[in-house]
């Protein structure tokens, strides 16, 4: 089987494969050639002087005096390393570049070590000017410590009791001896202690050594007619992974310098080449490969039209056609390329055209664009039914806690609202009280641990990825709001069971609040408009009838004692718990909206991460930020 059959069998197989379509490419005019390159590379030796700081410790090495003279003498041998009086660096680089100049033409920059030589000099210590001693920090250089049984005034206060009468004195300090002041235990009342910079020695050491480096250029260059037009283009683009193709290397002399290297080298080498008119639907286009091991450089998009076929669909209004496309390999890999921003071969080999790629990226994100259109339709109607729904809800739990416990509703102006909490907070920062009764420096030990606390909260349960800003938003929010919501509980709750239980008036105030959730099913739960004003009515109905019974009852039962005036005092129940929710109305506001804002978003966002889920394509969740 010639090679012109083998890479047509292999064309339409993995075209096949890729697509999930037939690829109906017929090769012709075989070409093959072998065109010479000529390349050179070459090395810099590179020397220079590195110096190193050793503190009190005089390391091994030429000493040389000062270090001023240690780095002059250094600098001085370096010259003669760069002049090739001595050549010791150029013949440690030539052993290892070793005698075969083609296997080491993939060696990068190299360090060639330190030379032998390493030149030793001091200077006087800064922090002690050459004394070795510096300033004790216990007592600043006093040789004494102010006496901590007396604070330095050098007596104490004594309480004795004496014929039945207690007797306030002061005594001499027995710890200092009545001076106020004990001797330093750290330098032993000299005032000076050891130099920690120099180790007491007075002096400095620096040691100088020369290093020398293999920095590499190259270049190549075409001086022969037979070569294909890709051929350059070729070179420029794999580089120096080129060596890995070639074939018959052999070194030749170098001619011109190459950018001042110090050793250049040369050779000249054959890359095999092979190049196919590849036609389908009747369209020409070339196909070449490069190297022995016929690597693909450029494929001529040859599995445009399978790929088009497929991926034109995608974003037509056609779940079923998008899940197909999504689920070729071809057009999955080249998705996936562009949102890892990842190099494929289908690509980068040009087995697939540009012009292809950006049309299927266009399609996908329009895809992308629709389902995004579709995970928010209707939230806006939804979120504000949730607000007054949520807004009801909080309303008849206020007024029902009132009504069980109307002192501590009446109470409520006098304690800590959520509009205090930057003032508390900031109470807590300037340390101007202690929290549980610790030292007040702790107040930023609760907070820091607080804050990371809900930090790494957010980012492991949080429904969905969200940005770095929106995290630290969070954080900062719950760090404000857990405090506030955890001490009025705490507080709240103790004085709750202080107060008496009114449950005759929670009854009452219930069935004023609950007794309106009958007109609000009634218009919920049929489906036509008609029925829902019937519903509506029949709701007001069951209200009233509900309400009656309750009249009629409570001239047995004495609910409320004032039977007569029934209807007014039954209102009244509801005056504490409407006073309540005004007294926390911003409280009311913030929990009615948070909780809105934030489930109606759940809701919706998990309604759309199943309906993404369904195309079965991890990367059009990565796309839609539901990953998570």
């Amino acid at each position: 089987m010639s090679k012109l059959v083998q890479f047509q069998d292999f064309i339409r197989s993995n075209g096949k494969d890729l697509t999930g379509v037939d690829v109906p490419v017929v090769l012709s005019n075989e070409e093959a050639k072998l065109p010479e390159l000529n390349f050179t590379f070459g090395w810099t030796i590179e020397i220079g002087v590195s110096e190193h700081e050793h503190g009190g410790y005089c390391p091994a090495g030429i000493k040389s005096g000062s270090a001023s003279n240690a780095c002059d003498c250094a600098n001085d041998k370096a010259k003669e390393y760069v002049s090739g009086q001595n050549s010791l660096f150029n013949d440690r680089f030539i052993k290892i570049l070793g005698p075969d100049i083609a296997e080491n033409f993939l060696i990068k920059d190299r360090g060639l070590k330190s030379a032998p030589e390493t030149y030793v000099g001091s200077k006087v210590c800064y922090n002690c000017g050459g004394s070795g001693k510096q300033s004790c920090g216990s007592c600043h250089g006093r040789g004494s410590t102010s006496c901590s049984s007396c604070s330095g005034s050098g007596r104490n206060h004594v309480t004795r009791y004496e014929n039945n009468r207690t007797v306030h004195t002061t005594e001499s300090c027995s710890s200092c001896g009545g001076s106020g002041r004990n001797t330093c235990y750290n330098c032993g009342g000299s005032g000076k202690v050891t130099c920690c910079t120099c180790d007491g020695g007075g002096y400095l050491y620096f040691s100088y050594s020369i290093d020398g480096e293999a920095k590499r250029s190259t270049r190549w260059e075409y001086n022969t007619s037979d070569y294909h037009e890709w051929t350059s283009d070729y070179v420029k683009k794999t580089g120096l992974k080129l060596v890995h193709n070639l074939d018959d290397i052999t070194e030749v002399d170098v001619k011109g310098a190459l950018g001042g290297c110090t050793f250049i080298y040369a050779f000249k080498a054959n890359l095999t080449t092979l190049q196919f008119t590849a036609n389908i639907d009747k369209v020409d286009t070339t196909m070449c490969f490069a190297g022995n091991k016929n690597s693909t450089h450029n494929a001529g998009g040859v599995y445009d039209p399978a790929v088009w076929s497929v991926a034109q669909k995608l974003a037509g209004g056609s779940k079923s056609d998008d899940k197909v496309a999504l689920a070729t390999p071809a057009i999955k890999d080249i998705v996936e390329s562009n949102e890892t921003k990842t190099t494929i071969a289908l690509l980068d080999e040009n087995w697939v055209s540009s012009d292809i790629k950006d049309a299927v990226i266009s399609n996908y994100q329009t895809l992308v664009a629709q389902l995004k259109k579709q995970s928010v339709k209707g939230i806006g109607p939804k979120m504000i039914g949730s607000l007054f729904k949520f807004a009801f809800l909080f309303l008849t739990l206020g007024i029902l806690f009132a009504a069980m416990y109307p002192t501590f509703a009446q109470e409520t102006a006098y304690r800590m609202s959520v509009t205090q909490i930057p003032e508390w907070m900031l109470a807590v920062l300037t340390m101007k009280f202690g929290l549980f009764g610790l030292p007040e420096w702790c107040n930023y030990l609760f907070v820091i641990g607080l804050f990371w606390l809900c930090f790494q909260g957010i980012k492991k349960w949080y429904w969905k990825n969200i940005g770095p800003g929106k995290v630290w938003l969070l954080a900062l929010s719950l760090t404000l709001l857990i405090p506030h919501i955890c001490f009025s509980l705490y507080y709240n709750g103790i004085t709750v069971v202080q107060h008496t239980l009114e449950v005759a008036n929670a009854l009452m105030a219930a069935s004023i609040m609950v007794g309106l959730y009958f007109m609000v099913i009634g218009t919920k739960l049929p489906n036509k408009w008609y029925t829902k004003i019937l519903g509506f009515i029949a709701g007001i109905g069951a209200y009233c009838g509900f309400h009656y019974g309750l009249y009629l009852l409570n001239a047995r039962v004495g609910f409320i004692e004032n039977h007569g005036r029934y209807p007014s005092e039954l209102l009244e129940t509801l005056q504490p718990g409407m006073q309540f929710m005004a007294e926390n109305l911003v409280e009311w506001v913030m929990l009615t909206v948070i909780l809105a804002y934030f489930l109606t978003r759940r809701q919706f966002w998990l309604k759309a991460k199943t309906a993404v889920a369904d195309y079965d394509s991890p990367v059009l969740l990565k796309s839609m930020n539901m990953e998570k």
